[in-house]
């Protein structure tokens, strides 16, 4: 089984780009990045017309939007960094950005979440198990191995992560599907504030970048689930991982000690 994924980086090449596929996603804050919030765009609410867009393609080309990620102003006043999952027509998954970036000034501009879910995508009569996490989230292996230890097979990342971090960027994304042997879906933005993305199966290996082509207004990419049969057949990462009941942290005065010729 293939599931066909489309990365979009620009909202005006959605229509063009909606190829039948599975799943079509974009990069976090896909309208404009932080350059936008800046100058006080970029906002949106549960229903406005950004939302709308995303779950009338839903319907119209029957599959799977990711709607990268956008800032949404909550009933509260609050503004999250939201990932937004439509199928037929409904938003079948929402997830606010936990960890924030504080060089980009995140917490200047959003609220963190405070929780994360798998979803279910449907190809033919496959069920499989996705997750999202956003960006700066790809730093913190615990987040994502809880979705994989809740049956994630799939993990896409929204992100805009910058050129001059493009070997962090990669090496996170790779490290994260090698440990959880899942696919992991790197969707960057473009211009000053992105740079490539990268697609890895659950063995490790690339099966996309977009260094070829990266003016390209969109990438197709097919993962087959054959692989990670192939992952799992020799050993269980997650099967075979051991969880400390309890840790015992050093106390003030032995942190000192071992940290005092560093």
């Amino acid at each position: 089984m293939r599931l066909h994924v489309t990365m979009v980086y620009d909202a005006s090449a959605l229509q063009a780009s909606s190829q039948s596929p599975h799943v079509l996603i974009m990069p976090e804050m896909y309208d404009g990045g932080y350059a936008a919030l800046a100058r006080g765009e970029g906002i949106h609410s549960a229903g406005d017309e950004a939302v709308k867009m995303f779950r009338d393609l839903s319907r119209e080309a029957n599959c799977t939007c990711i709607a990268g990620s956008m800032a949404i102003l909550g009933k509260s006043g609050d503004t999250t960094n939201t990932s937004l999952v439509f199928r037929n027509g409904k938003c079948v998954h929402r997830y606010d950005k936990i960890h924030l970036f504080r060089p980009a000034g995140d917490t200047r501009y959003f609220r963190a979440g405070s929780g994360n879910t798998v979803f279910t995508l449907t190809v033919g009569k496959r069920r499989i198990r996705a997750g999202i996490v956003i960006c700066y989230d790809l730093r913190f292996p615990e987040l994502v191995r809880m979705l994989a230890r809740a049956g994630m097979q799939v993990l896409f990342v929204p992100a805009r992560w910058p050129m001059v971090r493009d070997d962090a960027w990669q090496t996170l994304l790779k490290a994260r599907a090698i440990e959880n042997q899942v696919f992991v879906v790197g969707c960057n933005a473009r211009g000053a504030e992105g740079g490539y993305s990268y697609v890895f199966d659950p063995l490790g290996r690339l099966v996309m970048s977009t260094r070829e082509e990266p003016a390209a207004p969109s990438h197709g990419v097919q993962l087959d689930f054959d692989l990670f049969r192939e992952a799992h057949a020799g050993h269980r990462n997650l099967h075979d991982a051991q969880f400390l009941k309890k840790t015992r942290f050093p106390s003030r005065f032995m942190r000192r000690a071992l940290f005092h010729d560093l």
